[in-house]
């Protein structure tokens, strides 16, 4: 179904035409229906071949995992193995995983990247050992604990009239080009409502499922952008200038753990330098930040506490 012929197929596999055509004949025998449907030498796949390539594309995965698993074990050094969102994945985790490195460098990393459902259903297969994303988050066989919170900012071009004002109000972008993050995320509708609350509808000219977009497009000066204030810490430039957005709209982020399973020292290291990262990163960019995690376990050289 991928290469679109039998010849091809054949090719990719680097075995002859005739092989693949006996291989698939057998299949569609034991399976006791078409897969393809032939005609002028072409095959055109049958509504039962997208169902069954769903099911053999879930096998070949489960197979791979256990390769990986055979690799990890034999591997001759621990691995910390976790999943996280691209926006937490561009800037934050290299600068953790840089901290992370100095205090084990023994350790080696395996870290996939994908958005929070998809996160959450790694975790629950239990092919990582812990996740970070952001909330909300739920599910009987997982533990969540957040770690801070964070709150959205007004994105604009350093030399943008807003960026000259300590904070911005949905009222100060009346008839501004606005760049939000798709309806999905689970702060775009209180956004939104912040805007109705003052009777004013934003001028939404771009959206994206990306804070890094979100500031790289309103770097190019295509509109002011209302997004995550750390996501956009991490990708912002010298062009760009980050604002607190009020009313306050909060982002938490946590870390997503097996139930019932004990934290490992390396999964504690990690979080103790997450959270020492985000307080400089918070400090540096001068906008609130709210510790949540117990710290009790966290490096002494970096004190926490809650900005007023």
């Amino acid at each position: 179904m991928r290469s679109g012929s039998v010849s091809a197929a054949a090719r990719e596999l680097g075995i002859t035409q005739s092989a693949v055509s006996r291989i698939l004949g057998r299949f569609e025998s034991r399976l006791g229906f078409d897969l393809f449907t032939r005609a002028n030498g072409r095959l055109t796949p049958t509504r039962q071949a997208s169902a069954v390539l769903a099911q053999a594309r879930g096998i070949l995965e489960a197979v791979s995992r256990l390769e990986v698993m055979s690799t990890r074990a034999a591997a001759p050094s621990p691995e910390l193995v976790f999943v996280t969102v691209p926006s937490l994945s561009y800037g934050l985790v290299p600068s953790v995983l840089r901290a992370f490195a100095a205090r084990k460098p023994e350790v080696r990393f395996g870290f996939d990247v994908r958005t929070t459902e998809a996160a959450i259903d790694v975790m629950v297969r239990r092919e990582a050992e812990f996740a970070v994303v952001a909330l909300p988050v739920s599910h009987p066989t997982l533990q969540v604990t957040p770690l801070f919170r964070t709150v959205s900012c007004a994105v604009m071009r350093h030399d943008h009239p807003l960026a000259g004002k300590p904070l911005v109000r949905p009222a100060d972008m009346a008839g501004e080009k606005m760049i939000f993050l798709l309806r999905r995320q689970p702060t775009r509708q209180l956004i939104e409502d912040a805007f109705s609350r003052e009777g004013l509808t934003p001028d939404i000219r771009i959206e994206t499922s990306n804070v890094a977009t979100a500031c790289r497009c309103a770097a190019e000066g295509l509109g002011v952008a209302v997004v995550n204030g750390m996501m956009a810490g991490y990708a912002a430039t010298a062009e760009l200038a980050i604002r607190p957005f009020e009313p306050r709209v909060h982002h938490t982020v946590a870390l997503v753990e097996h139930a019932g399973r004990e934290r490992s020292p390396d999964t504690q290291t990690f979080v103790d330098c997450l959270l020492s990262e985000v307080r400089g990163k918070f400090q540096t960019l001068g906008l609130p930040l709210e510790i949540l995690a117990d710290t009790t376990h966290s490096d002494p050289e970096y004190p926490f506490s809650v900005p007023s």
